[in-house]
Parts: structure tokens; C-alpha cells; sequence
């Protein structure tokens, strides 16, 4: 990575980063690796969407602190909470000075000389979304370690298996063969959501977020497939590296508002393959049947958007682009009968614990939410 120049003219950024009762020193170590390591001249903003967090080291001492930078960081506060996907599409309305958006997790750390290699290919071509490659930071002794799987030099492409949970596979030959040195982009189908770039109006020309979408969950999928299906690209970036905490283990999460009702997760992936997946769509539900009775909202407005700007159909982009999936995760035969198997007069039903094909089942408490108990 050391051997690549770039143009001196690059796009300049708007940084968004979401946040709800975030820990001070993870969101200060973010917004402080952002100014450090990125080109003056590039960083328009840094824009903090607060999604409703109650914790008060997030109010006023967060609007003091901030004033050390003369307005090249805000915050703006949501009136309610909007969940993650919403908060996003708050943040490129709020954002109004970078010509690139740039969404990080409020738990990263950008690497040295990031900035350039994820925006040089948007400079080049705006209906590029670019995405870093994204290390691990230990959450207890912040020390970086690369990401593991992927091929022998550690890459991966962004994948799916068919009940849309998140998967990462290896490069295929056929990219491989693609570039020139290994250091460069290279396609994925689909990103993990939390941090990527992308010009500003290029997001906006494809409506930002479904405004459907609820809390968090579906929609990295969601804008991948549009942003490959309506024109564009998605790049994974070798030499744009940020480091990212996972959650630890025993962290409970943020659970959603009230007025969001049960199953946000399921509604939002329901309606993701309802707008994209076309006759693919069959194949979610022989994987999730229990989502075939969940309300998801109208999508007409969706549907009416793919017709309107020539969007190509989930089996071009099956073909094309995410060609490989099916290698790693086949087609699932549609269901003649489903449910599942539950012991007499017990409370326990047989389950895979995500075991794959020849690995052996368990027995756990029934939950009645279908997944690996189906």
C-alpha cells in the first residue's frame, strides 16, 4: 500500500457517525483518530447524530468538549429515537458541506493514510461505494488485529446466506484475476453496513435508506443491492484500514422504543427482499417460513423507484456480481411442511445451534422464533 500515489484533488467528506449512550472515550477516540489522521483540506465536517441517548456525559459536557474544534464538529439530537438505519439518513440530511458522506461505527479508530485509498475510486467514478477493509479492535485491551477468513492474504467478499444472515467468503478467481496487484479494490455483493463512503448525491438519488427500515438490521443489504442494481458499485478497499470494537460478550443491547412493536429485525429483511430479491424472495421464506405472516408495510413508493430508474433484477445481479453465493450456500428447496420439534409435555425443541449440514442437533428451550429451531 505504501507504493500508491494519489490525486492531490480528491472529494472532500462529511464524517457521520451515529451514536445512542455510546461510551465517552470509544466516541472521543473516533472523532479524535478521524482529525488526526485525515488531510485538513478533505475534512468538511464531522457530524454526530446523538439517537436519543440519556446518559449525561453524551449532553453538555459533549457540546463543551467539542468547541475545541471551531464548528468542524456537531452534533445534532434526535427528539426521539430513530434506531441506527433512520439516525443515518438523518445524519446525509444534516451533513451539508463534504461531497462525500463517510459513515463510521462510534466504536472505530480510522488507520494512518485511510482517507486517501477509500476516496480516490469515488473521485474517479461517483456512483462508487467504496468500503475500508475492517480490523478488530479488543474491546478490553484495545490492541488492532486484523480480520480473520477470507482467501490466503486475509480478503473477503461480503456475502448472505438465504435466511439473510451477514457471511463473508473468499476472493474468487475470476476478481483475483481482475487486478493487477493485490492491494487493489476489489467487488463485493454486499458490506457489513457500518462504515463506508459515498457521494453525497448519489446517496441521495437513491433515496438514502428505505424509510421502512426500523432500528437496525437488513439494511446493508438493502443499500448494497440498490446501489448494484440501480447503477453503481461496491468496492472493498485493502489499503483503508479502521479498526472496529465488537460488542463483548454479555452485552445486552439497546433495546428498541415502544412504538417500533416486536420483530423490527424480521419486518426489515422481509421488506428488503420483498423490493429486491424478485422470485429469489421464495428461497427467504423456505429459510424463514415464519416470516411469511409478518406485516411489513407498503413498498409501492420501492417498487415504483426500480421501475423508474431502469433497476436491473436480482437474477442479472445473482449472475453477475454475487455469482459465488451459491457455492457456499445453496439453494434451499422450498418447504413442503415446517415447524418445529418440540418434546411431549416439554418446553425443549430440537436445535442446530447454527451448526451446518452433518454437524449434530441440540436440544434448547423452544422460542417459537423459528431460525435455527425450524
Amino acid at each position: 500500500c505504501k507504493y500508491w500515489h494519489y490525486d492531490d484533488n480528491l472529494l472532500t467528506s462529511s464524517i457521520v457517525i451515529v451514536f445512542h449512550n455510546e461510551g465517552w472515550s470509544t466516541l472521543m477516540r473516533t472523532v479524535h483518530s478521524v482529525i488526526k489522521r485525515t488531510p485538513r483540506k478533505y475534512l468538511a465536517e464531522i457530524v454526530l447524530i446523538d439517537d436519543f441517548s440519556n446518559k449525561a456525559h453524551l449532553k453538555e459536557r459533549l457540546d463543551e468538549y467539542i468547541k475545541q474544534w471551531n464548528g468542524l464538529v456537531k452534533v445534532f439530537r434526535n427528539e426521539r429515537r430513530e434506531g441506527l438505519i433512520q439516525a443515518r439518513s438523518i445524519g446525509a440530511q444534516k451533513a451539508k458541506l463534504g461531497q462525500v458522506l463517510v459513515y463510521l461505527d462510534a466504536h472505530c479508530e480510522v488507520g494512518i493514510n485511510w482517507y486517501a485509498p477509500l476516496i480516490a475510486p469515488i473521485s474517479k467514478d461517483r456512483t462508487t461505494c467504496t468500503v475500508p477493509l475492517i480490523d478488530v479492535i479488543d474491546g478490553n485491551t484495545y490492541k488492532i488485529i486484523p480480520q480473520g477468513g477470507g482467501d490466503e492474504d486475509g480478503f473477503a467478499r461480503g456475502a448472505w446466506d438465504w435466511s439473510m444472515l451477514w457471511k463473508r467468503v473468499p476472493l474468487t478467481k475470476r476478481e483475483k484475476e481482475s487486478r493487477k496487484t493485490k492491494t487493489e479494490p476489489y467487488r463485493s455483493p454486499a458490506m457489513a453496513g457500518g462504515l463506508f463512503a459515498i457521494e453525497r448525491d448519489f446517496f441521495f438519488e437513491l433515496g438514502l435508506y428505505d424509510p421502512g427500515l426500523q432500528i437496525w438490521g437488513g439494511e446493508n443489504f438493502e443499500i448494497s443491492y440498490k446501489i448494484w442494481q440501480c447503477g453503481g458499485k461496491l468496492l472493498f478497499v485493502p489499503c483503508s484500514r479502521v479498526g472496529h470494537i465488537y460488542r463483548l460478550q454479555g452485552w445486552q443491547g439497546n433495546p428498541p422504543p415502544v412504538y417500533v412493536g416486536s420483530s423490527p429485525t424480521l419486518k426489515n429483511y422481509v421488506r428488503v427482499v420483498e423490493v429486491w430479491w424478485d422470485e429469489y424472495k421464495d428461497y427467504f421464506y423456505a429459510s424463514r417460513p415464519e416470516t411469511k405472516a409478518l406485516p411489513y408495510g407498503d413498498i409501492s413508493e420501492l417498487k415504483k423507484f426500480r421501475e423508474d430508474h431502469n433497476c436491473k433484477s436480482f437474477k442479472w445481479f445473482m449472475e453477475e456480481i454475487a455469482y459465488d453465493i451459491t457455492s457456499y450456500y445453496p439453494l434451499p428447496p422450498k418447504n413442503v411442511d415446517w415447524g418445529e420439534i418440540r418434546g411431549f409435555e416439554t418446553a425443549y425443541c430440537i436445535d442446530s445451534m447454527g451448526h451446518t449440514n452433518g454437524g449434530f442437533v441440540e436440544l434448547g428451550p423452544c422460542h417459537r422464533m423459528g431460525g435455527n429451531q425450524v
